[in-house]
């Protein structure tokens, strides 16, 4: 360790900070920048109003150029409901009779305008479904 010292292994880079750095691809960029974006308090609240209007929160993260998680964070710091995922006990028991007479998932999950995974979720879970 005292022969690195002395040759000079650990002693901190003499070149200034603010010296471009270049190689042959081009300047070599030191720091990636990330801008954020900052919503007003009425963006928010609009934000807040169009959610409990219907409309999705990745819909909404697109429309005000913001992420998904950073709408969810809004929706909770202004106390909102979040809808729940999945099918309501009516439209799980809809499923379930359209399944027993033969119907596919997928074609059920057209007729309720959900997914079709949520359809199988519901499936499995009151076991008309085995997994595979």
């Amino acid at each position: 360790m005292i022969s690195r010292w002395k040759r000079g292994v650990y002693r901190v880079s003499e070149r200034v900070d603010g010296a471009p750095i270049h190689d042959v691809r081009g300047p070599v960029v030191r720091r990636i920048g990330k801008p954020q974006t900052f919503l007003t308090p009425a963006e928010v609240d609009r934000l807040v109003d169009d959610y409990l209007t219907g409309f999705s929160v990745g819909y909404l993260a697109q429309k005000y150029g913001v992420h998904r998680a950073t709408v969810s964070k809004h929706l909770t710091r202004n106390n909102v409901v979040r809808r729940q995922h999945g099918l309501t006990t009516e439209e799980a028991a809809e499923a379930l009779k359209l399944y027993g007479s033969g119907i596919s998932m997928r074609a059920i999950a057209r007729t309720l305008g959900v997914g079709r995974k949520q359809v199988r979720v519901t499936l499995m879970a009151a076991g008309s479904l085995t997994s595979r």
